[in-house]
């Protein structure tokens, strides 16, 4: 099982390694499969999930295939957006051209593909990361104008840092609102029985859109 260190979601330091491997056990209760997390940095599991040898992974693949699925494990999404520096206006965009110039914490790995490469086409400065909480420190030192993360774990993130909520703003826009799930890989035995197991109990395959 691909994963990064992402809390709440996915998490090295909790017994059960976070809410998504929760809800992953909970799916595949009764069955004979055994979950064996596996944490990768960013880099690392994009560069795995490019390859054919690997079963699952909580990291998204980066490409279109036939082989590939996404289960749903719940049914709260997770909107991915940017936080700031709390002001009295609010926070969102109709366009990301209006940020053009300012300097975003964003995900090393992901900086030249969908979300990063909107942000660089926008005229906004990516400022390289390993983690979200690197860039919500960078955002806290007022090193960045902006950090990526989802309204979910970044509270519980700024929390571990002892950082003062009410100092950050959440964005209103979202750049996507991703269901949790697991990612798939239908040419892995292990993976297409978990599969098979969980369309047997009524669990539901998505469609994600870029």
């Amino acid at each position: 099982m691909i994963a990064i260190d992402y809390p709440p979601f996915t998490s090295e330091k909790e017994q059960d390694s976070g809410t998504a491997f929760s809800l992953l056990n909970d799916a595949l209760k009764g069955s004979r499969l055994t979950i064996l997390p596996q944490y990768w940095s960013p880099a690392r599991a994009n560069k795995l999930v490019r390859g054919k040898g690997w079963c699952a992974s909580f990291y998204p693949p980066r490409k279109q295939d036939d082989n590939l699925v996404i289960i749903g494990l719940g049914s709260e999404p997770i909107r991915l957006g940017l936080y700031r520096h709390r002001k009295q206006s609010r926070f969102y965009w109709d366009e990301l051209s209006e940020m053009k110039g300012k300097k975003v914490a964003y995900l090393r790995a992901l900086a030249r593909d969908g979300i990063g490469q909107q942000m660089t086409d926008a005229g906004m400065v990516i400022f390289d990361i390993e983690t979200i909480q690197q860039g919500l420190q960078l955002l806290e030192r007022k090193r960045v104008d902006y950090a990526f993360g989802d309204q979910v774990s970044g509270p519980m993130i700024m929390r571990s840092l002892k950082m003062d909520l009410g100092e950050f703003q959440f964005s209103e826009t979202s750049f996507r609102k991703l269901p949790a799930g697991i990612w798939l890989n239908l040419q892995c035995k292990s993976a297409s029985t978990a599969y098979e197991y969980l369309m047997q109990k009524g669990v539901k395959a998505l469609v994600i859109q870029d």
